[in-house]
């Protein structure tokens, strides 16, 4: 049988290079198809827990712009602030982040090449481009992101909703990038379900709002709003808006020859917004149960791994956003419920474990975290 490669991955972002990297560190074929030309900017906050870098045997160093120290939760007028454990959240610009992690995978790489079908056999998966190009694999792996066109052809990975958020790259006075340098901040009760957030970076602040719940707000004003409050002015930067593929229920991934990993598959934290960190764990399962030979059970293992525990951070964020008030002075400010909910993203504890030990943690009511000071 004549095959282009051994697996061939739609999309170029953190789970696609996941996958093709350790597909190729046991030697397979791998081609990977990209929409656009590389590299290329990804509307993104850019947070990655280093969880998820852990599971690769080199440094990224090199693309890391800032390490989280301090976690800033905001409540109107209030505002409480923590320290972060060391590894446990990096910076990162997505451009610079999935290009490095690319290259590290080594795999053949085929730039501006859009996906319009898909057709699978028993023995293969055919691909077809806009160019009018044929590939050929034994596997295909859909990494392609909310719009995943593979997803929408094998009609896989329905466990997921669209949310919305805008996101702005912008630079600002050199105290206020200081006054953020190693620490993040997450506003809260100016949606009925969502935050804004500040995400530092090495010489600018990417800022943004998230809608896990999208209705008619109006976010873009919302964001100029709040920013305001930290004299960060949008009005020359650019605001762009990206819908979040997040978890919904559990999902089938695979069929056939295809497996669908990150974004593409619906994996985006209900609780948090995040999902950089599901789309490189989705794409070393992808692999390693290609290399095993039995991608059946691929949507088994993501369910127990993944979208099990994706299932309590549903339910965590119905609570919390229902009940901003009470989530912000007994939740974010008990230093051992944050403390615990910092270890969900460091994969030492899971959502359930964490929340079955709320119960606990709100006994030690005097562990809560004093508000900061007002500013001036």
């Amino acid at each position: 049988m004549n095959l282009d490669a051994d697996v061939i991955i739609v999309g170029s972002g953190p789970g696609g290079c996941s996958a093709a990297y350790f597909l190729r560190a046991r030697g397979c074929r791998v081609l990977i198809l990209e929409q656009k030309k590389l590299p290329r900017y990804k509307t993104c906050a850019g947070g990655v827990p280093d969880a998820g870098l852990d599971l690769f045997p080199f440094s990224f160093d090199r693309v890391i712009e800032q390490k989280i120290r301090r976690f800033s939760c905001v409540f109107g007028p209030n505002t409480v602030t923590m320290d972060v454990p060391d590894r446990t959240l990096s910076m990162v610009m997505r451009d610079r982040f999935d290009q490095f992690l690319l290259e590290h995978s080594r795999a053949e790489v085929g730039e501006q090449s859009r996906v319009t079908g898909l057709t699978q056999d028993e023995h293969k998966v055919v691909i077809s481009t806009a160019r009018g190009k044929t590939f050929r694999a034994r596997y295909l792996i859909g990494a392609d992101g909310h719009n995943s066109r593979v997803a929408a052809v094998t009609g896989l990975g329905n466990g997921r909703r669209n949310s919305l958020a805008l996101q702005a790259e912008t630079t600002v006075d050199r105290d206020i990038l200081q006054s953020f340098q190693g620490r993040l901040l997450a506003g809260f009760n100016v949606l009925p379900s969502g935050y804004y957030w500040i995400f530092p970076k090495s010489d600018h602040l990417s800022v943004g709002i998230g809608a896990l719940k999208p209705g008619k707000q109006p976010l873009r004003k919302i964001l100029q709003e709040q920013m305001a409050r930290f004299d960060i002015d949008l009005s020359k930067s650019r605001t762009r808006a990206y819908p979040l593929p997040v978890f919904s229920g559990l999902a089938k991934v695979h069929s056939g020859r295809v497996l669908l990993v990150g974004d593409a598959a619906g994996l985006v934290d209900p609780y948090t917004g995040e999902g950089i960190r599901h789309a490189l764990f989705s794409g070393m399962a992808a692999a390693e149960t290609i290399l095993a030979g039995n991608i059946q059970n691929y949507t088994r293992r993501i369910q127990d791994e993944i979208a099990g525990d994706l299932l309590w951070a549903k339910r965590l964020a119905g609570f919390f956003y229902a009940r901003q008030h009470l989530s912000f002075h007994y939740l974010l400010r008990n230093r051992c419920i944050f403390q615990a909910m910092l270890k969900t993203v460091t994969n030492q504890k899971t959502y359930k474990k964490a929340i079955f030990n709320w119960p606990l943690y709100l006994l030690h009511l005097f562990n809560r975290q004093p508000l900061d000071p007002p500013q001036s």
